[in-house]
């Protein structure tokens, strides 16, 4: 359902955060805040697609 480069994104910047201090930290937020966007884009299009419950599916 969500794209493999954004599953992919999402584990190198966590593997990157574990480490990280309060200033790369405050520098990932806009990256990691993106890739939650481009996540929930996602799975709204699969929902779109797929729910037949939903009234433009009828």
């Amino acid at each position: 359902m969500i794209d493999s480069r954004l599953a992919i994104a999402a584990t190198a910047l966590t593997e990157i955060a574990e480490g990280a201090d309060a200033e790369l930290l405050r520098d990932l937020v806009p990256v990691l805040a993106r890739g939650l966007v481009m996540a929930q884009r996602e799975m709204l299009l699969y929902l779109l697609d797929t729910e037949p419950d939903w009234p433009w599916n009828q």
